[in-house]
């Protein structure tokens, strides 16, 4: 079950970001499980494997990533649990505050949204357009761990099973075969790269704006274009790609077209 939640504050001063703002919302979940749960948090924090929640940087409005937040002013980001227990005990926290401390100060909690997913849609899609909303790149394991930001189908489609058969179900292996066979291409894209300070010293690089794919005719096949939708319905939730615990590789799905 993922549970996800939308948490909107008005900052109690105003203050700039000297990292990225989604590295920010990590370490707020930490703070907030090691209040629960600390051996809990101390676990996901030590884990070597895919983390079990996302983030998103901070926003003022629908889209607007800022790099500071000013006093008085709304402003809003989001958590994604890909594990029951965990959404629980952070619902069980958020209901029960009315100041959150994020950023290093007390701020007023103004609303919590909060959304269960337990199941996503499986469309036979030919066509889709993606919306990149926060800097995305991907890791090449066998290569040194090279970083890639570009939205190759392969490495965006395979982190997404990655997460969707460690924490919602498991995916035919003969899918990753077709994506390797280039299963889904690339029509067109309207991107841009970006660079981002994660922590100190650490900087990523990652592409943002917008991508078309298509399945073409001869590789065109009914049960993988019905997994490629669930995958990008759950990775609305998840975000995609390296640092998407820290609210990196956020994704829309703007358009879907049947076949």
């Amino acid at each position: 079950m993922i549970v996800h939640f939308t948490i909107n504050f008005v900052a109690s001063e105003s203050r700039y970001f000297w990292m990225y703002s989604g590295a920010y919302v990590r370490g707020f979940l930490y703070w907030v499980l090691r209040r629960i749960n600390r051996i809990l948090a101390e676990e996901l924090h030590s884990n070597k494997g895919l983390a079990p929640f996302a983030t998103s940087p901070v926003f003022k409005g629908e889209d607007y990533c800022v790099g500071k937040i000013v006093e008085g002013e709304k402003y809003s980001f989001t958590l994604t649990t890909f594990v029951e227990e965990i959404g629980e005990a952070l619902k069980e926290y958020l209901t029960s505050v009315d100041r959150i401390f994020f950023a290093g100060m007390l701020n007023e909690l103004e609303k919590v949204e909060v959304r269960y997913v337990d199941e996503f849609k499986g469309e036979e899609v030919r066509k889709f357009k993606i919306k990149f909303l926060t800097p995305c790149y991907f890791r090449i394991p066998n290569l040194g761990y090279r970083f890639v930001p570009l939205p190759i189908p392969q490495l965006l489609f395979r982190s997404l099973a990655r997460l969707y058969e460690a924490y919602v179900s498991s995916l035919p292996k003969e899918y990753r075969e077709w994506l390797d066979g280039w299963g889904i291409a690339v029509s067109g894209c309207n991107i841009k790269t970006e660079k981002i300070l994660l922590k100190r010293g650490l900087w990523s690089a990652g592409f943002v704006g917008d991508v078309s794919f298509s399945i073409p005719n001869d590789t065109y096949n009914e049960e993988f274009a019905r997994i490629t939708s669930k995958l990008l319905r759950f990775g609305e939730y998840s975000n995609v790609g390296g640092g998407r615990t820290s609210g990196l590789g956020m994704i829309r799905v703007l358009r879907v077209e049947k076949r």
